[in-house]
């Protein structure tokens, strides 16, 4: 099988495992395929508990068979109650075992992407994830989770900026670039729009002196903005090319 393309190179040549219809086999068997599957994400995951709950479930399963055959077979008083416990059993299964598989399906693509990354020494975020919080499995595989967090962020810039050329719309919507501005909650990782923003989320952001945030808001205001980080070179005294590096990757030019 030929290697997804969207995956680094070094990673296992295998697709990675398609899980997003777990949930349907319990959901679609009425609760009596969730034994089955969280067996499946025992094995796979290597969980002493899953296999535990798995046996628990068809348990559950078998005493709501054996509690239906009993009050058909022996009609009496005790069918209400007899009838509601089975009933109560069989939806807890069916419902519970639903969700259960539906988070073991994410977690056993979770121990793939672990696995892979281990083998390959890969640091970054799993592929196509970038919209997801900080990679939590990044944990236990030796990878420094500063690094990785750090490397996350570095995705969300480059996948904000992106959405902020191609749809501003859009973007203008979700404050891109603008942490000043409330009851904004899409997190594009650190981007600092220069051209609008005070100079105290300046130097909050892109961790410089006040004096020279100051600087770049005076010479912003004279020049009704900027186009390109090299303009705060030019017109921002005390700004080298050196220092602009640290923090250019969270730069962003949005016209005024």
């Amino acid at each position: 099988m030929q290697p997804d393309p969207r995956y680094p190179a070094g990673w296992r040549r295998e697709l990675p495992p398609q899980t997003g219809w777990w949930f349907l086999i319990p959901m679609f068997t009425c609760g009596y395929g969730t034994p089955v599957m969280v067996l499946i994400a025992g094995v796979k995951l290597r969980s002493r508990l899953q296999k535990v709950l798995a046996a628990l479930y068809a348990a559950a399963i078998v005493t709501t068979i054996a509690l239906a055959a009993a009050t058909d077979n022996s009609p009496g008083p005790d069918d209400d109650a007899g009838s509601s416990l089975s009933t109560l059993i069989f939806l807890l299964v069916w419902l519970v075992g639903t969700i259960h598989v539906a988070v073991l399906q994410n977690r056993v693509r979770e121990r793939w992407f672990q696995q892979a990354a281990a083998r390959s020494g890969y640091t970054g975020p799993p592929p196509g994830l970038t919209h997801y919080p900080p990679p939590a499995w990044h944990h236990g595989t030796g990878v420094d989770p500063a690094l990785a967090a750090a490397q996350w962020r570095a995705a969300r810039r480059q996948e904000a900026r992106q959405l902020q050329t191609t749809q501003p719309a859009l973007a203008s919507e979700l404050m891109v670039g603008r942490p000043d501005l409330p009851g904004r909650q899409y997190d594009d990782g650190g981007l600092i729009d220069v051209n609008h923003v005070s100079a105290e989320w300046l130097q909050r952001y892109l961790t410089i002196e006040r004096p020279l945030a100051d600087r770049i808001v005076e010479a912003r205001e004279r020049h009704n903005g900027f186009t390109t980080p090299e303009e705060l070179v030019v017109y921002c005294d005390g700004l080298t090319p050196a220092k602009l590096e640290l923090f250019r990757d969270r730069l962003l030019f949005i016209p005024r």
